[in-house]
């Protein structure tokens, strides 16, 4: 496909899949029934040696813990 190209922007057929319909997404009901996680680094290593923060939040109260971790592994993530 070149956009330059009358023949082929006249002709040119969408070859992506439209996007799907949004969801709706029930609310929790009860306080840590659903949590968001991300992860935020690297950084600046501290003194301890940590270099990422998760942040994990509480979907119904907006509640935030962030721990601070040397990497961003699952292994970390679990502990």
């Amino acid at each position: 496909y070149i956009q330059s190209c009358t023949q082929c922007s006249k002709f040119n057929i969408t070859r992506r899949k439209p996007p799907g319909l949004l969801q709706p997404i029930e609310p929790p009901n009860e306080v840590f029934q659903i949590l968001g996680l991300d992860r935020w680094g690297p950084t600046t290593p501290s003194h301890d040696g940590n270099r990422y923060v998760l942040v994990i939040t509480d979907r119904l109260s907006g509640y935030v813990i962030a721990k601070a971790s040397p990497t961003n592994t699952a292994q970390d993530t679990a502990r």
